[in-house]
């Protein structure tokens, strides 16, 4: 009996029961991210508030840029990989080349800080050379993603979900009481809250740091043949996604900023369900020949019954949780869950690919998406501000999702 035979959601076999632990933890962490930034929204200015927001948006897209594809090569591995020492030898080395990353993206974020304010016409130096230090575990966000997932193991993934937004939520509520809530305090507290939850999570994963040459030379051979084309997909694709938050920094200023990345946050969970459900799903991919139907019809009745949720009342929950000044960002509630619907949609045939090593696959998906979102965020961004970069995430997600399943259909055919 295969890995997936036995998925059934209601009697909560394994499977379902890590989806649900995920989810759950990921929604956690999005209710303390909500408190966070109903603190934020009410506490700071609107402008403090999109400055504090870029300045979160340039540490998380650079740090996606320092992983090099030896993250995704050692995911695979340990994916492939039946023997348990032999996994924490795996996560071991890991952890050692993500530490010599680390070093190297804190070294270009402080390069970084002494022009981005010229190039953007932002305030966030100094954000970043307090928080320098504690943002060496940024990278790492992505990497311990990639091993729990690499090794089923969706409770710790769960668990460092939750933890540094929890963190988060209690630092900021004890700078509050003390008088010292500031755009520069809860800066530093967001880096130092994954700070602290990394340092945990590192312990808990029980790393082996044995056969280091070995593994190294397993994992540079599969980065050069899977991980390398995963990267420079995944890259160029991040830097076309993340581009909205830049180019509404350079058009439009920190307002629309905030307007977007509140809309942003606020209609994430709709496609959250779908990411977990296919990281629970990700080691047992490996050995199938395609995705089992009820994935699918799984993933489609969550994406709609939310969707529907979010297009009836988001508007007023939007405005009774963040205040009125932020009215004005409803008008971008439609497009954002639109774009939320088919980032959903599209997961389940990412994960698969991904386990299946179609990096060509994954590198032309990205590639494209790269560039068609560039191109739609400098065509309505000038003229739309927030809203187009909506419509742009919108149609991006459209396309990517016509050419995910465009290749998953590739791959099943050849098997």
């Amino acid at each position: 009996m295969d890995y997936l035979s036995k998925f059934n959601l209601f009697n909560l076999t394994k499977t379902a029961k890590q989806t649900i632990a995920l989810y759950f933890s990921q929604i956690g962490a999005m209710f303390f991210g909500l408190l966070f930034t109903i603190a934020n929204t009410r506490l700071l200015t609107k402008s403090e508030f999109g400055t504090l927001n870029f300045y979160v948006q340039l540490l998380t897209l650079i740090a996606l840029i320092f992983e090099f594809g030896y993250f995704a090569a050692g995911s695979r591995l340990i994916a492939l990989e039946k023997e348990f020492n032999k996994e924490r030898e795996i996560i071991g080395a890991l952890y050692i080349i993500g530490t010599i990353i680390s070093l190297g993206y804190i070294f270009v974020l402080f390069i970084i800080s002494f022009f981005v304010d010229n190039l953007f016409n932002s305030s966030i130096k100094y954000l970043i050379l307090i928080g320098l230090i504690p943002s060496i575990t940024f990278p790492f966000q992505f990497f311990i993603q990639l091993i729990f997932q690499g090794s089923n193991e969706v409770l710790k993934l769960s668990l460092y979900t939750l933890l540094p937004r929890l963190l988060y939520f209690v630092f900021i509520g004890f700078i509050y009481l003390f008088g010292f809530f500031s755009l520069k305090s809860s800066a530093f507290m967001y880096v130092f809250s994954f700070f602290v939850a990394t340092i945990v999570t590192v312990i808990i994963s029980k790393p082996e740091f044995k056969n280091f040459k070995i593994h190294l030379r397993e994992i540079i051979r599969e980065t050069r043949e899977y991980g390398l084309k995963v990267y420079i997909g995944r890259v160029t694709g991040m830097i076309g996604y993340q581009s909205n938050v830049l180019l509404i920094q350079y058009f439009a200023k920190e307002i629309e900023v905030a307007n977007y990345s509140l809309i942003n946050f606020f209609t994430i969970p709709i496609s959250v369900f779908s990411r977990s459900l296919c990281t629970s799903l990700f080691k047992g991919f490996a050995s199938l020949e395609k995705i089992p139907p009820r994935v699918f019809k799984i993933n489609f009745v969550w994406l709609t019954f939310s969707s529907l949720v979010y297009l009836l009342i988001g508007g007023f929950i939007l405005e009774f949780l963040f205040s009125k000044k932020y009215s004005e960002a409803v008008s971008l509630i439609l497009p954002m869950v639109l774009a939320n619907f088919f980032m959903g949609a599209f997961q389940p045939y990412n994960f698969f690919l991904s386990a299946k090593g179609k990096g060509n696959y994954l590198l032309k998906i990205a590639g494209s998406f790269s560039l068609y979102t560039v191109l739609l965020n400098l065509i309505l961004i000038p003229c739309l501000k927030g809203y187009g970069a909506a419509l742009a995430t919108l149609i991006s997600m459209l396309i990517n999702f016509l050419m995910h399943y465009s290749y998953y259909r590739k791959t099943i055919k050849r098997k």
